[in-house]
Formats: C-alpha cells, structure tokens, sequence
C-alpha cells in the first residue's frame, strides 16, 4: 500500500532528541564491561567516602566514552549527596582557569568573576566547600587530550590531585577520556603529575558493523514512526558510518536524512536522502573540532587555507606571514601543533635547512568552513 504525503503540519519524528549525539539514552548496549570497570573504579567513592581510583578511557571519538562518564555520573549523583561529579569538556574549556571555572560552578552554583582571582584562590574555595561538605569531588576531563599541546593538562591535573597535601581533609579522583591513539600521558605530565595520578586503563574499542546497526535500529525504533526508514535504508547508514568509523555520524546521518523526507512531504526516506546526508555528516568530527578553535587558532587555519588555495606546498613561513601580526611565532607554532592534534592539518618537515614545515589541510575542513555544519 502506497503511503500518503506528508502534511505540512506531520513529523516523521516520534522523538527527534534520540539523534543528538548529546543525548543519554536509556540503553547503552555493548559496553558492560565498560560501565562494570568504571562503576569499580568509583566503589571507593560510593561506598565509604574515599578518593576514586584514577582512570584513562581511551577510544576513537564515538565510541561511548562520554556517555558511559555520564551515565555513572549520573548514577552517582542519584546515589548520594557526598560524591560531587563534574563532567568538563576540554574542546571548549581550554585553559586552567576555565576548567577551575566549571569545577567551581558545580559546586557554588554560579561561575567566579571572570578576572581578579587566582587559580590558587580558585582551589582553595573549592577545597574548603568539599571538607566542609564531606564530599570526594570526580573530575572527568572529556577529550583530555585537548589539553596536552600546549601544556595545560599537566597544570590542571597537579593542583587536583594534590589537593589534599595543601588542605587536608580534601579527597579528588580524576577521570580522563582520549580520543586520539597517539595521545602518551607519558610524554605529556612530568614524573611528579605520573606518579600521583597512577591511573589505570579502560578500553573501548570501535563497534561492529552488527553493534553499529543494533545501536541505530533501536534509535530508529523509538525516534521515528514505523515504516519511515526502509531496512535496506537503514543498511546504507551503517554502511556510511562504518566507513568513517564513528557511530555519531550515523545518527546525524538519520536526522538529516529524515529532514530532508520532511521537507520534500515524503513519509519514507530514500537511499538519495541518505547519500546527500552523508555528504555532509562524514565530517562531522571535523566540525566539532573546528568549533572548538579559538580565534587565534582559527586564524592560523583560514591563513593556511588562503595560501592552499595559491597553488604548491603550504610552508609554515609563509602562512606565519599571513598572521604575524600581534602574534609571536612561538604561539603561531603552539597553535599549528594543536591543529595537528585536533586533526584538522599534517605537518610534514621539508628536507634543507633548518625544520621547515610543510602544511597539508585535512580532507573536509574546506568543505566545513563553507557549509558550517551544526553541532549540537
């Protein structure tokens, strides 16, 4: 039976939230042992007051780091008044002050003024709150690895896990995501930061194919109506989202791809919503990182971007010219080493005199730039 049009006043969306890569879901398949090792690593905490066991999660983005740290967040917060949970993103909280910043919000309920205190009045309040209270406080440092180009995940890190030395009485865990292979704590904190954050490892490692299309079926279940995404369709999502690897893409790929029925009054998504979704969806990562930038580090890339589009090799020299004003070539350096990080660019040393470098533009942070992908 042939369905009817969509009316201009219908939705194909039963709960268009089910899509955001923010949302919570109920389930979390596939990552038991995940959430079984996390929740271990909290016993402490929960069931008698103590500092957690420090812990790294480390997995390419979208494979449920963040939401398995949310989901034991949250049960924490359920459980007991004397465990406070902050969850800090590092892609947007870049500097000491700001993570500090977030830290204190959760526990006084507002920010700190935004100049004329110190990061060391800054822990001080938040340890007196925190004896005060009998309370352990659990700091997640989401996409950590945000932090170790230019040095400030040692400086966050020091003062939080030493806190107990300068006011005692105060007990910290931290838990840290990574979402880069290459990411080496080892090389990124001194031997001192090393030793007092002795954390141990959980990995999550990328979904199937099969977990992939488990995932985005029950989605597809609870967010749409029935019949809206084919099932041959809905093959084609997970085909596109294996092939980039992260299961977010995916789910902007069904939330695009049921927009674009929408806007042409069609019950049913078609292959062609899905590839034209795709289109854009496959850099969602680069969009997330791009957002991330400051402005000086954006003006490196529009700089780097501007001499690409010159023709030949993309020299680092060259593009220093483009934005040297104001700006010390040290900082210009610090920043070409964060877009390295945020994988936005490679860096390759030409061969001569002295470390020339030549900038390579990754494949869709153009395309980004021009359509400005939205994140949530």
């Amino acid at each position: 039976m042939t369905r009817r049009p969509l009316m201009a006043d219908q939705t194909l969306f039963r709960d268009p939230d089910l899509f955001e890569i923010t949302h919570l879901p109920e389930a979390f398949p596939y990552r038991d042992a995940q959430l079984d090792d996390l929740a271990f690593a909290l016993r402490p905490t929960l069931s008698y007051g103590a500092s957690p066991l420090n812990t790294v999660l480390r997995g390419i983005p979208g494979t449920g780091k963040t939401t398995a740290v949310r989901r034991i967040f949250a049960e924490a917060e359920e459980t007991t008044q004397a465990v406070v949970p902050v969850l800090v993103s590092c892609q947007t909280e870049k500097t000491q002050y700001a993570v500090f910043s977030r830290i204190f919000l959760a526990l006084f309920g507002h920010l700190p003024p935004p100049s004329g205190v110190s990061n060391t009045r800054l822990m001080a309040g938040v340890a007196h709150a925190l004896v005060e209270r009998g309370a352990v406080l659990v700091v997640c440092l989401d996409d950590a690895n945000e932090l170790i180009p230019d040095g400030t995940l040692g400086s966050v890190l020091a003062p939080l896990l030493r806190m107990h030395e300068a006011w005692p009485g105060a007990r910290t865990g931290v838990v840290l995501t990574l979402s880069t292979p290459e990411a080496d704590l080892s090389r990124a904190l001194d031997r001192a930061t090393r030793s007092v954050l002795q954390a141990s490892e959980i990995v999550f490692p990328p979904y199937t194919a099969e977990e992939v299309r488990g995932i985005l079926a029950e989605r597809v279940r609870a967010g749409l109506y029935p019949g809206v995404m084919p099932p041959a369709v809905l093959d084609l999502v997970v085909e596109r989202a294996m092939a980039c690897g992260d299961l977010r893409v995916g789910l902007d790929v069904v939330k695009r791809a049921v927009r674009a029925a929408e806007r042409e009054a069609r019950a049913v998504v078609t292959a062609g919503d899905v590839l034209a979704a795709f289109a854009v969806s496959r850099h969602l990562h680069v969009a997330m990182a791009v957002r991330a930038l400051t402005a000086g580090e954006r003006a490196v890339l529009d700089a780097a971007l501007a001499e690409e589009r010159e023709g030949g090799p993309v020299i680092s020299g060259r593009v220093y010219g483009r934005v040297c004003e104001g700006m010390k070539y040290t900082v210009f350096h610090e920043r070409l080493k964060k877009l390295e990080a945020l994988r936005l660019v490679d860096l390759y040393v030409r061969p001569g005199r002295g470390r020339t470098r030549e900038i390579v533009v990754r494949e869709g942070v153009e395309e980004v730039l021009g359509v400005r992908i939205r994140v949530h």
